[in-house]
C-alpha cells in the first residue's frame, strides 16, 4: 500500500485491498489485506476485523471464480509468516469447472506427506489414516486447553 512494491490491484473497498501476488504459484493467486496495519496472525484480530477480512476475501474469491472459465472454486488461506500484515491468500482452483452442485466430485491429491514442523507453506492433502488413540489424545488436549 505504501507503493514500494509493484501491485496489480484487482479489487478494493474502503477498508481492504486485493492484488495479484507477484510470486504466484498459480494464475490468479491473490492477496487481500486490510488497509490499516494489523498483525499477520488473523486469529488476533478483533472479531469485526476478522469477519470483514473474510467477507472481503469472499468477494474477491467470487470474482476470481468468474474471471477464470476453468475455476469452480477459490481456496482461501490465512498463514501469516511471509509478511507481518494481516492477509488472506486466495488460490483459484484451476481445472475444477463443472465440479459443483449435483455434478460435484471429489478431487484427491496424489501428494503423500506428513509434516512434524511447519515448512513455510500449508497443504490440504490427506495423509495415511491416523491412529484413533492418538486422535483421541489430541482431541482431549484441544478440548481441555483454554486460550
Amino acid at each position: 500500500m505504501a507503493g514500494r512494491s509493484p501491485a496489480h490491484r484487482i479489487w478494493e473497498d474502503e477498508a481492504h485491498l486485493a492484488f495479484l501476488s507477484i510470486f504466484p504459484n498459480t494464475e490468479g493467486f491473490s492477496v487481500v489485506i486490510p488497509k490499516t496495519h494489523r498483525t499477520s496472525y488473523v486469529v488476533d484480530l478483533e472479531p469485526e476485523e476478522y469477519t470483514a477480512l473474510h467477507l472481503a476475501a469472499r468477494e474477491v474469491a467470487r470474482r476470481l471464480d468468474a474471471a477464470f472459465p476453468d475455476v469452480a472454486r477459490t481456496g482461501i488461506m490465512y498463514e501469516g509468516y511471509g509478511v507481518d500484515h494481516a492477509h488472506a491468500k486466495l488460490f483459484p482452483m484451476h481445472g475444477t469447472a463443472g465440479n459443483a452442485g449435483e455434478d460435484w466430485r471429489e478431487v484427491a491429491s496424489p501428494i503423500d506427506g506428513y509434516f512434524d514442523l511447519y515448512q513455510g507453506y500449508l497443504s490440504s492433502h490427506d495423509h495415511h489414516r491416523a491412529d484413533d488413540a492418538r486422535l483421541a489424545e489430541v482431541a482431549r488436549r484441544v478440548r481441555n486447553t483454554a486460550p
